[in-house]
C-alpha cells in the first residue's frame, strides 16, 4: 500500500502543484480535505459498503484466495496516505517554485524543464521521501483496524485477537515489534 501510495501521489501532488489545470487541483483538494476530515473508520466502512456494491469481496476467504480480496484493504490504507503526500509534495512544490534561485536560475535562461527537474522538484521531494518510514508504519499499524474490519489474517488482527482474549504474550509481543519498527 506505501508503494501504491508514493506512485499515484507523487505525479498527481506536482499536478495540483504546477496548476496548469486547475480542476486536477480543486479535485485534488477536495479528495484530501475528504479523507482529513472523515475518520478513518468511517470511510474504511465507507469503502467496504461501495466495494461490496460493485461485486468485490468484502472480508478474507482464505479457501479459495484470489488477488481480488487484496483490493479494499490496500485501498483503504493506501488512500489516507496518498492524501498526505499529495498534500505534502503539493506544498514544498509551491515554496520552491516561489524561491529565489529559481527565479535566478529563469533569469539565467534555463527552461522551465531544466529549473523544474534540477531545483523545484528535487528540493522538493526531500522532505516527501524522509516520511518514507512513518509512511510504512502507518500502514503496519493502521492495518490493525483495516485487518479486523477485512478479516484479514496479520498482526493487526492477532494484536485485536489477543487483547479480547487477555493474552498478555501476545499483546506485549506485538506492542514491541511496533516499538521497535517506531524506532
Amino acid at each position: 500500500s506505501v508503494i501504491l501510495a508514493y506512485m499515484l501521489a507523487l505525479p498527481l501532488g506536482v499536478l495540483m502543484a504546477l496548476k496548469k489545470d486547475k480542476l486536477i487541483d480543486k479535485l485534488g483538494t477536495f479528495y484530501i480535505v475528504f479523507i482529513m476530515a472523515v475518520p478513518s473508520l468511517g470511510y474504511i466502512f465507507l469503502f467496504k459498503a461501495i466495494g461490496g456494491k460493485l461485486g468485490l469481496p468484502t472480508t478474507f476467504d482464505m479457501e479459495n484466495p484470489t488477488w481480488v480480496m487484496y483490493v479494499l484493504p490496500i485501498a483503504s490504507l493506501a488512500l489516507p496516505s496518498i492524501a498526505n503526500q499529495m498534500k505534502w509534495l503539493r506544498r514544498y512544490m509551491i515554496d520552491q517554485m516561489n524561491s529565489d534561485y529559481v527565479k535566478f536560475a529563469r533569469s539565467g535562461g534555463l527552461s522551465e524543464g531544466e529549473i523544474f527537474s534540477k531545483h523545484i522538484l528535487k528540493n522538493a521531494i526531500i522532505p516527501v521521501v524522509h516520511g518514507i518510514p512513518s509512511s510504512i508504519l502507518f500502514a503496519l499499524t493502521g492495518a490493525i483496524i483495516t485487518e479486523r474490519v477485512y478479516v484479514v489474517p496479520g498482526v493487526g488482527n492477532m494484536l485485536t485477537k489477543a487483547i479480547n482474549a487477555y493474552d498478555n504474550g501476545v499483546i506485549v509481543g506485538v506492542v514491541f515489534l511496533f516499538f521497535f519498527l517506531t524506532i
